[in-house]
């Protein structure tokens, strides 16, 4: 097992390396424009997604992912019509933030996007209906990213106790809400950038050594999947996979990013985003498939399987993904507490302390994390998103009918209202996986 470890160490620092410190790229707006939404994507379900989908609908695996990122595309391809034709007529005048260091960049992003509305009628409704649904979408999710955290690494020490998870993500929350009312979380977010590069380094390590197992399961004539049956209740299955959404979700951060990068940029990057997190995504649970034939898959394994099934390709990759996954999972958390505050913010108008927002994103993260486990919060997380998209559906619509920007708006109009329908359906149907 000497040289798949040797695949796996040496593709962490080479893309590491490049992603970290290769100055034309770090510099680069496009790059910036692309990673944000990529590593917000990856980030929701890319190391829960094998455990889930593989113990409820077996070798339909790749086929759910795939539904559920045709979904998400098409949910892409609103936001980017949003992107393009809503926001400037719903911009107001230009309300730059006072100038604040401690203030994280997805603070500043997600406050400007939301104060930044003129009143055009049940559009500017509708958006700003959107930014409360998200606030409370993005307080589900740091929960999620939290508990997820606490589950691998109280897995890798061997700890099975949801009691302990729960405060150590009570704890987490109350650190973070104490930082961020004392000093805003800007230092927090220099260590993003270097999660996101390591992230994104051991997502493509974990995949080359996908790709060897296969390729030496094929040359050694081993290579076969065993027949796992799809559950004869397909209803209940398709309310399972509704309930994933989240696992897919993240791409909608382009939306907010418009005080950085230009219109045409944040759509050309976003849909780059959505594209190549697709062909990761169908990639690596297709590769996934031999070494769930060969060990089996226990529906008691937990959201944190994919962990065990590693040492499988290469014996360094459990504490590798570990490692990587209590990073990445904190550093989404902290980057969507900041981007919650800053629509509380927008929100509030006022009548709560800035400061005092992180404390609030806390609290309600820390309720939530007591009445649910860690299935119900993807379950929550997911329907919450797909409100905010069926929303943003409507604002779409909307406009349609405002700058008829196409000789055929009633297909495009027909099109967005059966997406929202589509993302209205997960808010209603979407059930936990566990």
């Amino acid at each position: 097992m000497f040289f798949p470890n040797i695949i796996v160490i040496s593709t962490v620092i080479i893309v590491g390396v490049f992603l970290l410190f290769y100055r034309p790229l770090t510099e680069s707006s496009a790059w910036r424009a692309t990673i944000t939404p990529l590593a917000s994507i990856m980030g929701s379900g890319f190391l829960v997604c094998v455990p889930l989908l593989y113990t409820n609908v077996g070798n339909y695996a790749v086929l759910a992912i795939s539904g559920l990122l045709v979904l998400a595309y098409g949910v892409g391809a609103v936001i980017r019509f949003n992107i393009r034709y809503s926001e400037p007529l719903l911009s107001g005048n230009n309300c730059a933030l006072p100038v604040n260091e401690s203030r994280h960049s997805r603070h500043v992003a997600h406050c400007q996007s939301a104060q930044n509305i003129k009143s055009v009628g049940l559009t500017s409704t509708l958006e700003q209906t959107s930014h409360i649904v998200l606030s409370v979408a993005y307080c589900i999710s740091v929960s999620y990213y939290l508990q997820l955290m606490a589950e691998f690494g109280l897995n890798f020490l061997s700890l099975d106790s949801a009691l302990y998870g729960k405060w150590v993500v009570t704890i987490t929350l109350a650190t973070i809400g104490a930082i961020g009312t004392a000093r805003g979380l800007k230092g927090i977010e220099k260590v993003e950038r270097i999660v996101v590069g390591l992230n994104l380094a051991m997502i493509a390590s974990l995949v080359a050594g996908l790709v060897h197992y296969n390729a030496q399961a094929i040359l050694d004539g081993t290579w076969q999947l065993r027949a796992i049956p799809f559950p004869e209740d397909s209803w209940h299955t398709i309310r399972l996979v509704m309930g994933m959404l989240i696992v897919v979700q993240g791409f909608e951060i382009s939306r907010f990013l418009g005080h950085e990068h230009s219109a045409g940029e944040r759509i050309r990057t976003m849909r780059i985003a959505q594209v190549v997190s697709s062909v990761i995504y169908v990639v690596f649970i297709g590769l996934m498939g031999v070494i769930i034939s060969r060990n089996g898959q226990d529906s008691n394994a937990g959201v944190t399987a994919i962990v065990n099934y590693s040492a499988v390709v290469a014996p360094v990759l459990p504490l590798l993904l570990t490692l990587t996954a209590l990073g990445s999972q904190f550093s989404a958390a902290t980057a969507d507490d900041a981007g919650c505050s800053g629509l509380l913010e927008s929100i509030f108008k006022g009548l709560i302390p800035i400061k005092y927002n992180y404390l609030v994103v806390s609290l309600f993260a820390t309720v939530i994390t007591w009445l649910t486990d860690v299935y119900q919060i993807i379950n929550y997380a997911s329907r919450a998103f797909a409100l905010f998209y069926v929303l943003q559906c409507a604002v779409a619509i909307m406009t349609l009918h405002k700058v008829k920007p196409s000789p055929v708006p009633l297909a495009k109009g027909l099109l967005f209202g059966f997406i929202g329908i589509l993302c209205l359906g997960v808010t209603i149907f979407g059930i936990p996986a566990g």
